[in-house]
């Protein structure tokens, strides 16, 4: 069996991952360089494998990497909950919630705001992802409350959204339409696939992402038609395109419990925000 392994290994290998290179890492962590370096080495050595495929000095993330990256990330999250709950030297209230990819900036970012207005001293935890993503978010107690697309069971729907058509007119006009989505499961993908089969429009997926921003970059390179809402993806939808209608989505907080103080603000802080987002916005 393997030892445990160290939290303070975990934090340095995915500072890797997310600054891009070890020396940048290092400025994050307040370590040297090399201390990253051997500690990237340590891990690997208790792993009884490598994390990256070294190629001169830089570092590409190995299949062995993604799958330790995903409990890595889990792994600290839980840590750092912990140490913001426990904390002997604060008082401060711990605010833990998490948001779909569509609302960060709409959403999301007020209610950080309105609760570091109403709770300067707060903790914060934040997840972005999926609904699915969200959702074993809170199972797992890593956050408190979310807003998630969709009416999953104990969810709250604050608002109703119409989906639209996104991308070049030539390409919704297409012998088979190239559908582009957020990797599944993808509520948006299954409303397209379902409008155009119940219109008999032949379709392929041209592309999958987990990333918004990826999505968008894809709509506005005309690699494909895209189903999302205006407010969510932040573009022009299509009109007049010959394409079938699509139905309105449910966006609805969920919540662990009756949340009180700063995470009862955020919850109320967050359905405000979303009630008051225009369907079409501009």
């Amino acid at each position: 069996m393997l030892p445990d392994i160290p939290s303070p290994l975990l934090r340095s290998f995915v500072a890797v991952i997310d600054c891009g290179s070890l020396a940048a890492a290092a400025r994050r962590i307040a370590r040297s360089e090399s201390a990253v370096s051997l500690q990237i080495s340590r891990l690997e050595g208790i792993l009884q494998r490598p994390l990256f495929d070294r190629d001169g000095r830089g570092l590409k993330l190995n299949h062995d990497g993604s799958l330790l990256l995903v409990h890595a990330r889990a792994i600290l999250a839980r840590i750092d909950a912990a140490r913001a709950e426990f904390g002997a030297d604060t008082e401060a209230p711990v605010v833990r919630l998490g948001v779909v990819q569509d609302f960060v900036h709409a959403v999301l970012r007020p209610t950080l705001e309105d609760i570091r207005r109403g709770a300067p001293d707060a903790t914060f935890a934040v997840v972005i992802g999926s609904t699915a993503e969200l959702l074993q978010a809170i199972s797992e107690d890593r956050i408190d409350l979310a807003l998630c697309a969709g009416e999953p069971f104990a969810g709250r729907v604050v608002k109703r959204l119409p989906m639209a058509w996104f991308g070049v007119p030539a390409l919704a006009a297409a012998d088979v339409v190239p559908l582009l989505s957020i990797a599944p499961p993808c509520p948006f993908l299954r409303a397209a696939q379902a409008s155009l089969d119940a219109a008999g429009r032949p379709w392929r997926v041209a592309l999958t992402t987990p990333s918004l921003d990826g999505l968008r970059a894809a709509v506005e390179a005309g690699l494909g038609i895209a189903c999302r809402t205006e407010p969510g993806l932040g573009l022009t939808p299509l009109a007049e395109t010959g394409l079938p209608p699509l139905p309105d989505i449910a966006y609805s907080i969920v919540e662990r419990g009756a949340s009180k103080g700063a995470p009862g603000l955020a919850a109320q802080r967050m359905a405000a925000h979303l009630e008051a987002l225009d369907a079409h916005p501009g």
